[in-house]
């Protein structure tokens, strides 16, 4: 039978399972999105912007194992415009198809843009296809490869003539086999081996501690169970925090050491064996470096050469619930779990109620407290509503005070610091989970790049929430570098009337002056989108407080510049303070 590459493009998709694809129809694209229109499956996605269309894919990735987001996209601008989504999704290990139209015209002679080399370093691979007969098998290789080990984006290009030509195939086409390879028996006895001396490290360990990222976030059950068998103390990476419940008692809070919430800092101050999962510790996963490792340390991660191996570090690497669950097994032929650690239990929670009190009691003058904004939405919204966050100082502030016990309910873009990411990501992810609560916590600074997104959820009628929390600034900048009034013009974003921009767009609006104004607000918020209606909270946050993982970071930076650097800076900031 004839048919033409844009028909098996979108068979290929769908044997795949995509359900959505994100992007901009062009004219190098628009025969794959004429041939998608006709899909009953698959629902091609307008955006504003395609970096909008690489976060919107890559949230649909974070939000549900087994889901990979899928880019459509033009060659050139196209590419250039998705950058900075692409390099999030490839830092983080967040598995996306990136397909892209191409003139075919790249050798005329005449100036083009080179997409495969703009991404060679973004991504894990790139196909380039030349032959509709490989179109099929290209796209089932790209998922593959996407999926497997570390996941990432993958870049597939395919010509404008490719996805035209109507011809003769092969059949019958192919099927997506799901299945994966079995590891091989060399491998699983090399396993085993060091699954012994990961299980006799830990138990002679007088000190463990557990630290989770987001390659541990489908193995809860395997996680508490080895926290329990040795009983040991887990903290989370900033990207990890729905890596573990934070109802468990032994659950201390996000990262350790110096720039952790008091609870994690002092329940792994004297840690001498740390067991880290689905994560290698990268600066971003311990506050900038500042948490000082331990001499003896574990991975079990899905990465291949993930870290350094120097003989006190013993690296298990393959399917990260499985290598959890072999290792639990060794842990208890070994000895049986760990009687109850009442004292360290005890002085989590002690710690926790400290620190929460601490907050609740601090004056915010007359603006929103965020301990209380983030103690009222946890108790407004369901244990499964997903929380998704921008790059800022809110980030922080939400994953410090806003407990999540759900697998992926906690999404943000720390990865590569990508601003613009709330309000796409929260899009997306109503859409494929459109029976949960998406709430979006974003900073008036982000919410300028990518605000206008939220017309695509009035568009699709999805009942998404954003929370503006807005001070005027780029607080984020503003707090690590404080200068005088005169002196911030470049950190100043001017007022903004949000509740017209709402209005312009359809859209819903609560104003959020202070904190008695909280509770009504999220009720009539949640109610709102109930209905299928996006709303925005605009929230007068008080960062007159930050948060401990913030100062953490900066102090850890401040602490490598030289000592002539540090006089320069301090001098500096005195004349800001004099004249400010």
């Amino acid at each position: 039978m004839n048919k033409s590459g844009a028909w098996l493009t979108q068979y290929a998709l769908e044997q795949l399972g995509i359900t959505h694809t994100f992007g901009i129809p062009g004219v190098q694209n628009a025969e794959i999105y004429d041939q998608l229109n006709q899909s009953e499956q698959i629902t091609p996605l307008l955006v504003n912007h395609e970096m909008n269309a690489a976060f919107m894919a890559d949230a649909v990735s974070r939000s549900a194992a087994g889901s990979v987001g899928t880019m459509l996209i033009v060659s050139g601008s196209g590419v250039t415009h998705a950058c900075s989504g692409i390099a999030e999704a490839y830092l983080a290990g967040i598995p996306l198809l990136v397909i892209a139209g191409a003139s075919g015209n790249e050798q005329s002679g005449y100036p083009s843009i080179d997409a495969k080399e703009i991404l060679k370093h973004l991504t894990k691979a790139i196909y380039s296809i030349s032959d509709q007969q490989h179109i099929v098998e290209t796209l089932f290789t790209a998922y593959r490869v996407a999926t497997s080990d570390r996941p990432g984006p993958v870049f597939v290009e395919i010509p404008l003539a490719v996805q035209m030509l109507s011809a003769a195939i092969d059949e019958p086409l192919p099927l997506y086999d799901q299945k994966s390879q079995s590891p091989n028996e060399e491998a699983e006895v090399i396993s085993n081996v060091v699954l012994n001396n990961a299980a006799a490290q830990l138990l002679q360990a007088e000190s463990p501690g557990i630290i989770v990222g987001w390659g541990a976030v489908d193995a809860h059950s395997e996680i508490i169970a080895l926290a329990q068998q040795i009983g040991a103390p887990v903290c989370t990476t900033l990207s990890g925090v729905s890596s573990f419940p934070a109802q468990h008692p032994l659950h201390a809070g996000m990262i350790f050491g110096p720039a952790a919430v008091p609870s994690a800092e002092n329940a792994f101050k004297d840690c001498d064996c740390l067991l880290a999962i689905g994560t290698n510790l990268n600066e971003a996963d311990t506050a900038g470096g500042s948490a000082e490792l331990p001499e003896n340390i574990i991975y079990i991660t899905n990465e291949q050469n993930s870290c350094d191996e120097p003989e006190t570090v013993t690296a298990l690497h393959g399917n990260i619930q499985q290598i959890a669950t072999d290792l639990l097994y060794k842990l208890q032929e070994q000895q049986p779990p760990a009687t109850s650690r009442k004292a360290l239990v005890d002085d989590i929670a002690i710690q926790k109620a400290l620190f929460k009190k601490e907050w609740l009691g601090h004056n915010s003058k007359g603006l929103v407290n965020p301990a209380v904004f983030f103690d009222k939405l946890r108790a407004a919204v369901s244990d499964d509503a997903i929380v998704i966050t921008d790059d800022g100082l809110h980030t922080y502030l939400a994953a410090e005070l806003m407990p999540i016990s759900s697998p992926r309910s906690f999404i943000s873009p720390s990865s590569s610091n990508a601003m613009g990411y709330c309000v796409p990501a929260v899009n997306a992810v109503k859409l494929v989970n459109p029976d949960k609560q998406v709430i979006g916590i974003v900073g008036d600074g982000a919410m300028l790049m990518s605000g206008m997104e939220a017309l695509t959820a009035v568009r699709e009628n999805l009942g998404t929430i954003y929370c503006i929390f807005n001070d005027g600034k780029l607080s984020r900048i503003n707090h690590s570098q404080p200068v005088s009034d005169s002196q911030t013009t470049c950190t100043q974003l001017g007022n903004i009337n949000w509740g017209a921009f709402a209005d312009s767009i359809e859209c819903g609006y609560i104003p959020v002056r202070h904190n008695n104004e909280i509770e009504v607000a999220l009720r009539h918020a949640l109610e709102t989108a109930s209905h299928n209606q996006p709303v925005i909270l605009d929230i007068n946050i008080d960062y007159s407080r930050r948060s401990n993982y913030a100062q953490g970071v900066e102090k850890t930076n401040a602490a490598r510049f030289l000592s002539t650097n540090k006089l320069g800076m301090l001098g500096r900031a005195i004349v800001r303070k004099l004249t400010g």
